[in-house]
C-alpha cells in the first residue's frame, strides 16, 4: 500500500524542483540531488555553488532551495544566476505543478506547433499546456521553445501555482498578476526595469523561495456568476511540501557540546512562543536532523527550522538579528572576584552575559556549561571560540581553552597525511598528529565559519588552535582552522603591541603575559616571544628587521600571532666564498645567493672594520669554536654571514672556514658514496667513521669547481683578489643532483644546530656541475644578449620552446638558427659539447620513408637513421615535421647512439649549396 502522505509530499517536491531544475539546460531537465549547505542537508558542494552569486538575497534563495532538495548547479557545480530560462522549460514547469504529467507523457509524440518538433523533449508538455490554455503559441503558429520565457511570464506562472486564475484577478495582464505577485511579496528583493526581459536562474530563485512563502488560494464555491474563492492561512510551503516552520529560535547544542545528544540530534531554545502553541519561550526541545545538515555553522544564532513530516529539520536559516563572531577573551571585569564582563578582542569592548546566555566551555578534555558569573575573574581568559550577541549581550558563546594540547596556536608547515608539522608561541617544531591510529580517538576539524573540513583541508599557514574534550567516552581533537591569514610587506613601524606593514598598521596577539606573539628574523631557525616593553634583544632585532620583507600570520580576529623575515635564501644566514677585499673601504665581496636564488658576487661593507681580516673560527661542521674573531679572511674563504638592518654585514657575524689549499680533500669533508635522496655521506679529511647529513631544497649549495685554482696565484691579480668567478662558481638546486653518481667531491658544510641538517655546502675540486648535465640534442632558434650574458631561444628533443643563459665558454662561434650537442649545466646555463653519445652529420637525402630516413653523409656514405613524431625539423627559425623532408635535401642532423634522429634542419640557400660542395653547412 503506498503512502499517500509521503507521495504528495513527493509530489510537491517535485514540482517544484522541476521549475528550477528545468532552467539548467535548453534540454530536458535532469534529476538533481539535494544542494550541500553549510546549514543544510546535501551531497552538493554549497560552497561551489554559490560561488558565483554576489547578491546576499540571490544567495540565500538558493542556499534553502538548495536545503529543500529543489535546485543544484550546472555542470561545473556553480549556479550561474546570469543564465535565463526558456519558454519549453516554463511548459514543463507548469505542467508538471498541475499533476498533469501522465498526461504530457501520452501526448508526447504530438505537437500543436509547427517549430516544435514531435520527438522534441518538451513535445509532451507543450501540448497539454496549451490545450488547457495555460500557454499560448504566436499567430505565425510557431511557439518558440527556447526563446527566453520573461519575468511576466515567469510571475504569472508563479501566481498560477498558488490557485490564481486570471478570473481571480481583475485589471489586464500582466498588470494584474504584477500586483497580485507584489501584494504577496512574491517580487520582494528582486528588480527589473523591462517585465518583457528574460529572467534569469537568480530573480528566478528568490521568485520561487518568496513564493513558497505565499499563502496559496482555495475555492470557495462554484457560482453562475463564477468561481468564488479566498485565500487560506496554508503557505504553498506547508500545503503542498508539508514543511513546518518555527521562527526565532537558536541551536544551542549538538553531540559536540553535549554528549547527552545523539549525533543526529541538537538543542533547540525558543525565543517567543511558536505560531501553533507548541511551544513557549524559553522552552527547549531536542530534535533530529536529516543526513547532510551542519548545525555548527548557525550554533547560537537565531534562526527560523525548518521540519519536514518526521520533525527532523531540514534547513536552519539565519534572521539576522544578532551578531556572531568568532573571538577571543583578553581580559575581564570581576565583580567581588568573580566574572561581571568579559573582554573580547573582535566585538573590541567589554560584554556581560545575558540573564539566558548559554555558555560552553571546553577545557581539561572536557565540555561543560558553566554559569559565567560562578566563575573566577580570570576563568575565561585566553579562551577562544564564538560569541553571539544581542542587545549588546551575550546570548551564547562557545569557548575553548587552547593552551593544553598546543601552546595557544600552531602554524602549520606541512601535513603529512595527518601528522601535522609547524611552531608555535616559542616551539619552532612542534607536532600534531591527527592520523587515525594517532593521539586521538576521532577527530572534529571546523573552520572559524563552522563548516566542516577534512584532516587533508589543513594546508600550509594555516593557523589552528586545538582542544581535547570527551565525547561519549572518546578522546576528540577540536580543531579550529584559521585560513586566508597571511599578510607580505615591508615592516615599517614597530610599537609595542603593534607593527605596521605598507601602511597597515596591525595589533599583536596578546592576552596577560601568557598568551604572546612571536617573531624569527632567521626565517624560522630561532622563535622568539615578543616582548618589546621588557627585553632589549627584542629591540635590537626589530631594529635589524626594520624595512624588511616580513610574512605575518594572523590569528582568529586578524591580529598578528607571528611574523618572520619572508626571503629564506636572502634573510637571516647567507653563505658564499670571499673574492675580492677593499681594505681601503671596509667592503668584502662574496659570491653568494642573490633573492631570485641565483648566484652572484655581492659588495658588502662591515659594520666592524676588524672583520675584514678576522672573522669567528668554524669547526668541520661549520659551527663556531670561538667568539672571538681569529680566523683571517682572505680570497678563497667559504664564509657564513648575516647582514644587519643597513645591509652590512654585521659585527662578529662572519664566520670563516680557511681557504682550500688543495684539491684532494685535506681538511674537508670527501664524499664517500653516491648522493642519496635527501642525504649526503663523507668523511673528514679522508679518514675516521664516514658521517650523513641530511639535504633537501631548502639546503644552500655552491659549486665553487676549481676554487683552490681560482685562489691560487695564476688566478689572482695584484692585491691577490679573484680576477672572475663567473666561469668557476654556481648555484645548485639539489633536485639536480639528488641520487647522482659522484664518486669524489671535497667540500665545506654548515650544519643547523641539530647537527644533521645542512644548511649549506659549497662543493670544490672538481665540483659537482657534471652531476647534473647530460647530453643533449637542441635547436637554437634565435639569440640575443641581456645584462651582458647571451642568451638563447632553444627547444630540446621532448622538451618545449624555452629561454636560457649560454655559458660564457660557449659564446665564441655560438651560432642561432642551427642544431647543437649541449648540455644543461647545474646552474641552468647551456654548454655546448662535442658529444659522446650523440654526434652531427650533414648530407643529403637520398630515400625516405615514415620511419627512416637515408642521408648521403659527407665523407662517410650513407646513412639510415631512424625518425618518428617526436623528431624536432626547424627550417632556418620556423618549425617543421618529418612530412616536409624529402629526397634530395640538405640536412645537418643531431643523432643519438648512431641510428636516432633527434634534431634535424632542412639546409636552404647558402647552407644547402656548401653541403652539396661537400662543406660543411656552418
Amino acid at each position: 500500500m503506498y503512502n499517500l502522505k509521503r507521495m504528495k509530499k513527493l509530489f510537491a517536491i517535485l514540482t517544484i524542483f522541476v521549475f528550477i531544475a528545468g532552467i539548467a539546460s535548453t534540454g530536458a531537465p535532469k534529476v538533481a540531488m539535494a544542494a550541500s549547505n553549510d546549514n543544510a542537508a546535501s551531497s552538493v558542494d554549497v560552497k561551489k555553488l554559490t560561488s558565483d552569486i554576489t547578491d546576499k538575497d540571490t544567495k540565500d534563495a538558493v542556499l534553502r532551495l538548495a536545503a529543500f532538495g529543489i535546485i543544484n548547479g550546472m555542470e561545473d557545480g556553480k549556479y550561474h544566476p546570469g543564465d535565463v530560462v526558456t519558454r519549453e522549460q516554463f511548459a514543463k514547469i507548469l505542467v508538471t505543478s498541475l499533476k498533469m504529467d501522465n498526461a504530457a507523457k501520452a501526448a508526447t509524440g504530438r505537437s500543436s506547433f509547427k517549430d516544435v518538433e514531435a520527438s522534441r523533449w518538451s513535445a509532451g508538455y507543450i501540448s497539454v499546456a496549451a490545450g488547457q490554455g495555460l500557454i499560448k503559441g504566436y499567430p505565425d503558429g510557431t511557439f518558440q521553445p527556447a526563446k527566453q520565457v520573461s519575468y511576466a511570464e515567469a510571475i504569472t506562472m508563479l501566481v498560477r501555482a498558488l490557485s490564481y486564475r486570471d478570473s481571480f484577478l481583475p485589471g489586464d495582464w500582466p498588470g494584474n498578476y504584477l500586483a497580485k505577485a507584489a501584494e504577496e511579496e512574491i517580487t520582494k528583493y528582486v528588480k527589473f526595469n523591462d517585465v518583457s526581459g528574460g529572467a534569469n536562474r537568480g530573480d528566478v530563485a528568490i521568485l520561487v523561495n518568496n513564493t513558497l512563502d505565499a499563502n496559496v488560494v482555495k475555492v470557495d464555491t462554484y457560482e453562475a456568476s463564477g468561481t468564488k474563492y479566498y485565500e487560506s492561512d496554508k503557505t504553498l510551503l506547508e500545503d503542498k511540501l508539508n514543511i513546518t516552520k518555527y521562527e526565532n529560535t537558536r541551536i544551542i547544542a549538538n553531540n559536540r557540546l553535549d554528549d547527552s545528544l545523539d549525533d543526529n540530534e541538537v538543542s533547540v531554545y525558543f525565543i517567543k512562543d511558536t505560531e501553533d502553541g507548541k511551544y513557549e519561550s524559553k522552552d527547549d526541545a531536542d530534535f533530529e536532523f536529516i543526513e547532510g545538515f551542519n548545525p555548527e555553522t548557525i550554533m547560537g544564532e537565531e534562526v527560523t527550522i525548518y521540519l519536514n513530516d518526521d520533525d527532523e529539520i531540514i534547513y536552519a536559516e539565519r534572521e539576522y538579528d544578532d551578531d556572531a563572531k568568532f573571538d577571543y577573551v583578553e581580559g575581564d571585569v570581576a565583580k567581588s572576584g568573580k566574572v561581571d564582563k568579559v573582554s573580547l578582542v573582535k566585538f573590541d569592548d567589554d560584554y556581560e552575559f545575558d540573564d539566558n546566555a548559554v555558555v560552553y566551555v571546553t577545557q581539561g578534555g572536557e565540555t561543560t556549561k558553566v554559569t559565567p558569573e560562578d566563575e573566577e575573574s580570570g576563568f575565561f581568559n585566553g579562551m577562544v571560540g564564538k560569541v553571539v550577541m544581542k542587545n549588546d549581550k551575550i546570548v551564547f558563546a562557545d569557548f575553548m581553552d587552547v593552551t593544553e594540547e598546543i601552546d595557544n596556536w600552531m602554524i602549520v608547515k606541512d601535513n603529512e597525511d595527518g601528522i601535522i608539522s609547524g611552531i608555535s608561541m616559542d616551539d619552532d617544531s612542534m607536532e600534531l598528529d591527527l592520523t587515525e591510529d594517532g593521539n586521538y580517538d576521532g577527530v572534529i576539524i571546523l573552520d572559524l565559519e563552522g563548516n566542516i573540513l577534512s584532516v587533508d583541508d589543513i594546508e600550509k599557514d594555516n593557523l589552528l588552535y586545538v582542544a581535547k574534550a570527551d565525547i561519549d567516552g572518546d578522546d576528540y581533537a577540536i580543531v579550529r582552522v584559521v585560513t586566508n591569514n597571511i599578510l607580505e610587506g615591508t615592516l615599517e613601524k614597530v610599537k609595542n603591541d603593534r607593527i605596521t606593514i605598507d601602511d597597515k598598521e596591525i595589533k599583536f596577539t596578546k592576552v596577560g603575559s601568557d598568551i604572546r606573539a612571536s617573531y624569527s628574523i632567521d626565517d624560522g631557525d630561532t622563535i622568539t616571544i615578543f616582548d618589546f616593553d621588557n627585553d632589549p634583544d627584542v629591540q635590537a632585532d626589530m631594529e635589524d628587521a626594520d624595512n624588511q620583507t616580513i610574512k605575518a600570520y594572523t590569528d582568529a580576529v586578524g591580529r598578528i600571532s607571528y611574523f618572520v623575515t619572508e626571503a629564506e635564501a636572502v634573510s637571516g644566514y647567507k653563505y658564499g666564498i670571499v673574492t675580492r677585499i677593499y681594505t681601503d673601504s671596509d667592503k668584502l665581496k662574496i659570491y653568494t645567493v642573490t633573492e631570485n636564488g641565483e648566484g652572484d658576487e655581492i659588495t658588502y661593507a662591515v659594520e666592524d672594520s676588524d672583520n675584514i681580516e678576522f672573522g669567528i673560527p668554524v669547526d668541520k661542521y661549520g659551527i663556531e669554536t670561538s667568539d672571538k674573531a681569529t680566523q683571517p679572511i682572505e680570497p678563497g674563504s667559504v664564509v657564513k654571514f648575516k647582514l644587519n638592518k643597513d645591509g652590512e654585514i654585521a659585527e662578529d657575524e662572519i664566520y670563516v672556514f680557511p681557504k682550500p689549499s688543495s684539491p684532494d680533500g685535506t681538511n674537508a669533508w670527501v664524499l664517500t658514496k653516491d648522493f642519496g635522496k635527501d642525504s649526503i655521506t663523507a668523511k673528514y679529511n679522508k679518514s675516521g667513521s664516514a658521517e650523513s647529513f641530511s639535504v633537501d631544497s631548502s639546503t644552500v649549495i655552491i659549486d665553487a669547481k676549481y676554487l683552490e685554482e681560482a685562489a691560487g696565484s695564476t688566478k689572482l691579480d695584484a692585491k691577490g683578489n679573484f680576477e672572475s668567478v663567473d666561469d668557476n662558481f654556481s648555484v645548485i638546486d639539489w633536485e639536480d643532483i639528488a641520487e647522482d653518481d659522484i664518486d669524489t667531491s671535497p667540500f665545506y658544510v654548515f650544519l643547523d644546530d641539530n647537527g644533521v641538517d645542512v644548511k649549506a655546502i659549497v662543493f670544490f675540486g672538481d665540483g659537482v656541475s657534471d652531476a647534473a648535465e647530460d647530453e643533449e640534442a637542441i635547436y637554437v632558434i634565435d639569440k640575443w644578449y641581456k645584462g651582458g650574458d647571451l642568451y638563447a631561444k632553444i627547444q630540446r628533443y621532448g622538451e618545449d620552446v624555452e629561454d636560457i643563459v649560454v655559458d660564457s665558454g660557449s659564446e665564441s662561434g655560438f651560432k642561432d638558427e642551427r642544431p647543437y650537442i649541449a648540455k644543461v649545466q647545474a646552474d641552468g646555463e647551456l654548454e655546448v659539447v662535442s658529444g659522446t653519445d650523440f654526434a652531427a652529420y650533414y648530407g643529403i637525402i637520398t630515400d625516405k620513408d615514415s620511419s627512416t630516413i637515408t642521408v648521403e653523409v659527407y665523407g662517410s656514405g650513407e646513412k639510415t637513421f631512424r625518425i618518428n613524431s617526436s623528431t624536432l625539423v626547424y627550417e632556418e627559425d620556423t618549425k617543421k615535421s618529418t612530412s616536409n623532408l624529402h629526397e634530395d635535401d640538405a640536412v645537418y642532423v643531431i643523432v643519438e647512439d648512431g641510428v636516432n634522429a633527434r634534431v634535424i634542419e632542412r639546409l636552404i640557400d647558402d647552407e644547402k649549396q656548401k653541403v652539396l660542395n661537400n662543406q660543411s653547412p656552418y
